[in-house]
């Protein structure tokens, strides 16, 4: 059985995305943590400030835990790729 967790949006649009990077010699790399319990791994994705500052603290413990250096960036720049309908996929 699929279960969807699925709450009504609560934002009209969404425009920038705040996300937390670990740094490297190697390069970078989407923070995630285990926000939904031990067995869960969630990337460090927020759509507002509220949810944002939220996650600094799993961020921190994200450096802290590997030695790397971790870093807030907002993107702003949207383009829309697809839309996915409920339907299959199929405009009405």
């Amino acid at each position: 059985m699929t279960v969807v967790h699925s709450p009504q949006n609560e934002q009209l649009r969404i425009d920038e995305v705040y996300l937390f990077i670990s740094v490297d010699e190697t390069g970078e790399g989407v923070c995630a943590a285990p926000l939904l319990g031990d067995d869960t791994m969630v990337p460090l994705i927020a759509a507002d400030k509220r949810r944002m500052e939220a996650l600094i603290p799993w961020a921190r413990e994200i450096a802290r835990i590997t030695g790397k250096k971790v870093k807030l960036v907002k993107l702003t720049a949207r383009e829309e790729i697809m839309d996915i309908m409920p339907n299959g996929g199929k405009p009405q």
